[in-house]
């Protein structure tokens, strides 16, 4: 099995190496890295080295994951914190035998449910056909001679040759460059193309955004020539680093706190699974998953419901906390009044239509 498929995807980090190096290779003069990558400036790799380097690291591919998943979609529509809080307000609606406040609360939650589902599945397919603008082949230089090889089989060490138009193929750091600019806009947000810098060297802590030293692998060449080593590929890209991130492949469990011996008392199990299962209702209502927005309106959602109640006791004890059906209907529509339910599926399609337009 290749070593990269081993490694716990959840480790990633900026600047990271298929195999370690002494420091980033941002860090690292080129001369370093070529030296410590075990590559040849001049002649490149040799054909049977290539094919070993393959073997060990695998190809240069992002990982599938496990694709796009209806079901999840369909559970991650139903288990948020909005549409449970209106799930809640229907069976109140329902108990108190107020059957057209019900029914159009039910219609809600379904027309909320359904045009969400369809958004985020679209929007799943379209980021899953981002992988396809990856160019198929890159230029290398082995056993002296620049050839064309599939992006997929380019290996750490190889020395590759980038100019204008090109898709970078891997994380390359820089040997030579002439005018030489790329657009890093899905690593960074910038918009502006970046002008490299191959003799630049910078502190470990230096951010991707300033790392002029080095070309991002799906990043696009937008002027120039250059020269590089490629230190990193497949998953251990930068935006490989991303995607596993977002992803979120970690532990779902807390581990337990333990003594230098290896003990634990009996609090430490209980103050693990208590964390464990804070984590479990934090994703369930979707106050410490997705992206900040996600999060926020999710916490947003939980406060509205609390208001809603307040309310909804106000205009009880305002009436004496009388049983009369219309007492109880009008305080469970002002506690409603409180919630605003397409507030998820404005999202949605929101989001959905931004990433269709990116893509575009």
């Amino acid at each position: 099995m290749a070593r990269n498929k081993d490694r716990d995807m959840s480790q990633h980090v900026s600047g990271q190496v298929n195999r370690p190096l002494s420091q980033p290779p941002h860090s690292l003069s080129h001369e370093a890295v070529t030296r410590e990558t075990k590559a040849n400036a001049n002649d490149g790799l040799t054909s049977s080295e290539a094919k070993s380097r393959l073997e060990e690291y695998g190809r240069n591919e992002l990982d599938d994951g496990p694709g796009v998943q209806p079901g999840k979609i369909l559970l991650r529509q139903i288990a948020n914190a909005m549409i449970l809080v209106l799930i809640m307000a229907m069976a109140v609606s329902f108990g108190i035998g107020s059957y057209i406040e019900g029914g159009v609360i039910t219609a809600v939650i379904i027309l909320n449910i359904v045009l969400g589902f369809f958004q985020e599945f679209n929007a799943e397919k379209t980021m899953d056909s981002l992988r396809s603008l990856s160019s198929p082949t890159a230029s290398a230089i082995r056993d002296g001679k620049t050839i064309t090889t599939p992006t997929a089989e380019l290996v750490p060490g190889d020395m590759v040759e980038l100019k204008t138009g090109d898709v970078v193929p891997a994380d390359v750091r820089l040997i030579e460059a002439v005018n030489f600019e790329t657009d890093e806009a899905l690593l960074t947000g910038e918009s502006l193309p970046v002008q490299k810098d191959p003799t630049a060297v910078f502190e470990v802590e230096t951010g991707p955004g300033d790392r002029i030293n080095v070309a991002f692998s799906s990043s696009t060449i937008t002027k120039g020539r250059a020269r590089g080593i490629a230190f990193s590929t497949g998953m251990y890209t930068e935006i490989g680093t991303i995607a596993a991130a977002l992803r979120g492949s970690g532990k779902k469990t807390r581990p337990v706190i333990r003594k230098p011996d290896g003990s634990a008392k009996p609090h430490r199990y209980a103050q693990a699974w208590g964390l464990t299962a804070g984590d479990f209702i934090g994703t369930f209502l979707g106050i410490n998953v997705g992206t900040p927005l996600q999060r926020k309106l999710s916490k947003l959602a939980i406060l509205l419901f609390f208001i809603a109640v307040v309310c909804a006791i106000i205009v009880l004890a305002a009436n004496n906390f009388s049983s009369n059906r219309e007492v109880i209907i009008y305080a469970v529509a002002t506690g409603l009044s409180m919630i605003p339910v397409s507030l998820i599926v404005v999202l949605t399609i929101t989001m959905a239509a931004g990433t269709k337009r990116k893509v575009q």
